[in-house]
């Protein structure tokens, strides 16, 4: 492109779209003005000389539209798009062969309308409101070449005047109206954009997220779980006595069990779309089974939320968990109950019990609370010393 147009001058993609939408309605005004224009030349008194010359300035404005102006507006030019020296020397053209059409037969004067609005597709405008402004004034030139008095001349100054500002104006408030339309275009294109680019972040750190949630339910399940088999089987290895032995392989298929239990639990809870709703009772019926804990629903049960199912299933787990590490043999109870608004659960225990607000390092029950919380819901440990533990939660349903 030449650098007649500065980089900031050049109209954008969209502007040439928003121009050219109309162009093929100017180029039928064009082809029916021209063809009025050369009847109402060959209707005067004119010798016929004089006809054929103007015949052939007309279709010599034609001919230098189709071979230039019409590639300039219509082509997306990789070359020659609004190419600055191009564009002036369409218009020179235009102003040269219109003179010489003037010149020749004055009656050729309505010509100048669809002459002047094509112009305005032509960028940069300065040098197109020039060209239009000498066209405007064409009918005072073709007046003094008649040689009519100067009071005619005089006469056609107001009409050229009002006919130059009224095309300038018409001119420029359209370029306006389509750079603004451009404007709102590309802001709006921006505005997609920038959402297109939140909703992607959004998806990847809630991606992230979910890969991380489930390498930690994996790593309090599965892994654990397998870890224990392991050193159970190592110790059964080892064992001395055949009773030993025993104990320690009905402890590996114990172990083994819940751990199945918890993988099925938690894939069952997993396994939904965001909009689905899940089942809990049968998942954890199936881990108070496997860890030897009673069961009990009070309620009418009812599909919840995959991530509450999910922390339900993962409460249980953790809780009985403890129970198996802090008070092996006592007895278990697992209670699910479904309320107006919300769903509670509840695992006691009759061991040894504990202080709840001693220090401990582990993560289980503030893993669990987090949770739990993170839903809106509340969490309670009660338990002392010699009278047992109860984990109670409650969350909206």
């Amino acid at each position: 492109m030449s650098d007649d147009v500065p980089l900031a001058k050049r109209p954008h993609p969209m502007s040439r779209h928003a121009w050219n939408r109309g162009f093929r309605y100017w180029e039928w005004f064009f082809a029916v003005s021209t063809t009025a224009v050369a009847a109402l030349v060959w209707s005067g008194d004119d010798p016929v000389g004089t006809d054929l010359a103007a015949s052939a300035w007309i279709a010599a404005l034609v001919v230098w539209y189709l071979v230039l102006g019409r590639r300039l507006i219509t082509v997306d030019l990789g070359v020659a798009e609004m190419d600055g020296r191009l564009a002036h020397v369409y218009r020179l053209g235009v102003l040269a062969l219109f003179l010489a059409l003037i010149l020749t037969d004055p009656e050729a004067m309505p010509l100048l309308a669809p002459l002047i609005s094509h112009l305005f597709w032509l960028v940069p405008l300065r040098p197109t409101i020039v060209v239009v402004v000498a066209l405007s004034f064409m009918p005072v030139l073709g007046r003094v070449v008649a040689g009519e008095s100067l009071s005619a001349v005089l006469w056609a100054v107001p009409a050229s005047a009002v006919i130059a500002l009224a095309s300038v104006a018409v001119g420029v408030f359209i370029h306006r109206v389509i750079d603004q339309s451009v404007d709102r275009y590309l802001l709006i294109d921006e505005l997609e954009r920038s959402r297109s680019e939140v909703a992607r972040l959004s998806r990847e750190a809630g991606a992230a997220a979910e890969r991380q949630r489930l390498g930690a339910e994996l790593h309090d399940t599965v892994t654990q779980g397998l870890s224990s088999i392991i050193m159970l089987a190592q110790a059964a290895r080892t064992a001395a006595e055949e009773r030993g032995r025993e104990e320690h392989l009905r402890l590996i298929e114990r172990t083994a069990r819940a751990n199945l239990a918890e993988a099925r639990a938690m894939v069952g809870a997993l396994a939904v779309g965001e909009d689905a709703a899940v089942q809990v009772e049968a998942s954890l019926a199936e881990l108070a089974g496997a860890a030897g804990a009673g069961f009990a629903v009070e309620g009418e049960p009812r599909p919840l939320r995959p991530a509450t199912a999910v922390m339900l299933v993962r409460a249980v787990q953790e809780a009985l968990r403890n129970v198996e590490k802090h008070a092996a043999g006592a007895a278990v109870r697992v209670r699910l109950a479904y309320r107006d608004s919300a769903v509670a659960v509840s695992v006691a225990d009759d061991g040894p019990g504990f202080d709840p607000e001693a220090p401990s390092s582990g993560f289980g029950l503030r893993g669990t609370r987090n949770r739990v919380v993170g839903l809106g819901g509340t969490f309670t440990v009660d338990s002392a010393p010699g009278r047992g533990a109860t984990v109670r939660l409650e969350v909206p349903a």
